[in-house]
């Protein structure tokens, strides 16, 4: 008797953790009725009964924001998340004056697609989700022509922030901006990924936006075609949080970025194991007093150096391949200008000069590095001197 008892409970247990459909409030999902009083509705049911809130396939249009706190919003398990098939249900705001969705404290979303459609190119606009709140988790989202697709507010402590398999379609300004984490976020597999139907070119766009992060980990995120890659800043405008970023970054990328990794104030930053393609400069570091670490990683520039060193306490390139192939954009491949420099086991190949050093105060140490190029390798305009021990070689033939 006891064991179909518990079998019977187990059974009840079960389906009392059942989300909850927003077809069973009333949702449409046609894309044209205004489902947002069967989410509200659905949200409210399922948050009373301990249990999360399913959205089945289809379009469902919303006029007002999503609020998400210690619950989960999500499609159909397992669901894919590619570019160019709409494989997952999709939410479609209307609505110009917040975003799609808040999450305050707990809330989660995973297997959607956030869609917006403007009638004319806009100047300005909401996120697709705004954080508010500690602990959210998001996974497994299209974001698909959004102004801004995922920002924290400035305002809260959203630590312990997890944002992993996202994929971003062509953002106005910002792809994801994360400021305010005490302590320890994630992101990983993010891409941000700018290939139209925006009529702009690089003038502007920010991939990944970091202000005030507490040991921020960045894993397998890209962005491609914005105007900065990855943008490092102490105050961000609109932010009442001001603070530096601590933090990681392995495995990360860009492609047909104006610029890749610009850190401006005093961050410290650990890169490993990345690639960074773009049309300006791949590292910047400027202003305050980052220290900043790039190991193993591909810096690649047609027009400007790929290290741009202005700024910082000391910054620490090792074992990378510097690449700046471009005949018709002549100029450095890398230019120290101040702070302190550790530049070593280095591969350098370019088509016109290596490695210029210039300021008053500029130190750096540049040994053991292979470069390969035509022109001058290390030119040492400083008044402290450069230590300096490297091989020089021809260019290789094409």
């Amino acid at each position: 008797m006891l064991r179909p008892m518990l079998g019977l409970l187990a059974l009840v247990v079960g389906l009392g953790a059942q989300p909850l459909s927003v077809r069973d409030s009333g949702a449409k999902g046609d894309g044209k009725t205004d489902d947002t009083p069967a989410f509200v509705a659905a949200l409210a049911k399922a948050k009373a009964a301990g249990t999360g809130v399913l959205v089945p396939k289809g379009v469902y249009r919303l006029t007002q924001p999503l609020v998400l706190e210690n619950i989960v919003l999500r499609g159909p398990e397992g669901t894919a998340w590619p570019a160019d098939i709409d494989a997952l249900p999709t939410l479609l705001p209307s609505h110009r004056d917040g975003p799609c969705c808040r999450l305050l404290a707990g809330g989660a979303m995973r297997g959607l697609n956030i869609d917006y459609q403007w009638a004319k190119e806009p100047e300005r606009g909401p996120p697709a989700i705004r954080i508010e709140g500690i602990g959210v988790f998001l996974s497994n989202l299209r974001i698909r022509y959004p102004w801004d697709g995922i920002l924290t507010d400035g305002e809260h402590n959203v630590g312990r922030l997890n944002i992993e398999n996202i994929f971003m379609v062509s953002p106005r300004n910002v792809g994801v901006r994360v400021t305010g984490t005490w302590d320890v976020p994630r992101l990983s597999n993010v891409e941000v990924w700018n290939a139209g139907p925006v009529k702009r070119g690089l003038a502007k766009g920010i991939g990944f936006h970091l202000g005030k992060n507490d040991l921020i980990r960045l894993t397998d995120c890209f962005a491609f075609a914005m105007q900065t890659g990855f943008l490092l800043e102490d105050e961000i405008e609109g932010c009442k949080i001001k603070g530096a970023t601590w933090g990681v970054m392995n495995g990360c990328a860009t492609d047909y970025c104006g610029r890749s990794i610009v850190v401006r104030g005093d961050h410290t930053l650990s890169v490993s194991g990345g690639t960074f393609w773009t049309h300006g400069e791949s590292l910047i570091v400027e202003q305050g007093k980052s220290r900043v670490r790039v190991a193993g990683s591909e810096l690649k520039s047609n027009g400007a150096p790929c290290v741009a060193v202005r700024g910082g306490d000391h910054t620490i390139v090792t074992g990378c391949t510097l690449l700046r192939p471009m005949e018709e954009h002549p100029g450095w491949a890398v230019r120290l200008q101040a702070g302190s420099t550790v530049f070593g086991s280095n591969t350098i190949q370019s088509t016109r000069d290596g490695i210029e050093v210039t300021g008053k105060k500029t130190a750096a140490v540049i040994t053991g590095n292979l470069l390969q190029l035509p022109g001058k390798s290390v030119l040492d305009k400083t008044a402290r001197g450069v230590v300096k021990d490297n091989l020089v070689l021809a260019l290789p033939e094409k």
